[in-house]
């Protein structure tokens, strides 16, 4: 059987999903730690798709599938000529059946999100919930090499965070080396926030949604930047993770205070992630074999 290679385009789409699905409470840090780590690791679409379908959504893809499903893509690529030969390979070791009910729940999927009007995405709700993340996708004004978790990015994300929206705080934020997604409390609204994508600038516009259920904001101005930067460059040590391939920071709250998480992992499944306080105070270390 020959399965559908995942591009680094759906991964980036799949994590901006599990990102907004972390947004809105749907999944706790610690499991997006673990399916980010599956992402990073992902080899078909099968894969990806696993790792998100038990949400009732499906990942975004990247910038050239800006306003196209997963489910989608999915079904094109499985009907393309190029993949003809597979298609009938695959259809042989599984029999017929099985493959026409797997694409109609593919193409049924498909047709669900694209019936969803743009606006839906402002949404993040319950089973009727777009496939639209709350962040926009890469795109092509993308920054050479923000390096955002070194002391000179963070800053500078910090600093442009203050020119465009005239505050650093934030509800939760996932820091990646070169890109972030973070939800900025709305002034004056306490139902709702916004997400925006940052790559060194604020390129797309903001998306609305609602706002979790008793969030609280914080400001990156609290972070202590030292043991922030300090503790990146520790944690595959500290965790036990050699040669490591992916590595974030989440901000987020955990009972009731403002936090921060470490996360690293390589191509062999190792993961772990280093929970601290804005401070750099450690409040828990957990190692994923």
């Amino acid at each position: 059987m020959e399965a559908v290679p995942a591009t680094n385009a759906d991964r980036r789409g799949a994590l901006a999903e599990l990102e907004a699905l972390h947004s809105a409470g749907r999944i706790d840090a610690s499991e997006l730690a673990r399916r980010r780590a599956a992402i990073a690791n992902a080899q078909t679409l099968s894969d990806l798709s696993v790792l998100v379908a038990d949400h009732g959504r499906a990942p975004a893809t990247g910038q050239d599938r800006a306003n196209r499903t997963f489910g989608a893509v999915v079904v094109e690529r499985l009907n393309s000529p190029l993949l003809g030969g597979s298609i009938r390979r695959f259809t042989v070791g599984l029999g017929t059946r099985r493959i026409v009910i797997m694409l109609i729940g593919l193409a049924l999927a498909a047709c669900v999100a694209v019936a969803i009007p743009w606006l839906g995405a402002l949404s993040d709700g319950g089973p009727s919930t777009p496939e639209l993340p709350g962040v926009d996708p890469p795109t092509t004004t993308a920054a050479a090499d923000p390096r955002l978790l070194t002391a000179e990015g963070f800053t500078a994300l910090r600093n442009d965070m203050r020119e465009e929206l005239g505050s650093t705080r934030y509800l939760s934020a996932v820091i990646y080396p070169d890109y972030a997604s973070i939800e900025v409390p709305i002034s004056g609204d306490p139902r709702h926030s916004r997400r925006l994508y940052y790559n060194g600038s604020f390129p797309n516009s903001s998306v609305e949604s609602p706002r979790a259920a008793g969030s609280a904001p914080a400001d990156l101005r609290d972070v202590d930047l030292a043991a922030l930067t300090s503790t990146i460059g520790q944690a595959p040590t500290q965790l036990k993770v050699a040669d490591v391939t992916s590595r974030y920071v989440i901000f987020d709250r955990r009972k009731g205070r403002s936090v921060m998480s470490v996360y690293v992992s390589n191509a062999a499944g190792e993961s772990g992630y280093w929970t601290m306080d804005l401070k750099g105070r450690t409040i828990t270390k957990l190692q994923n074999r």
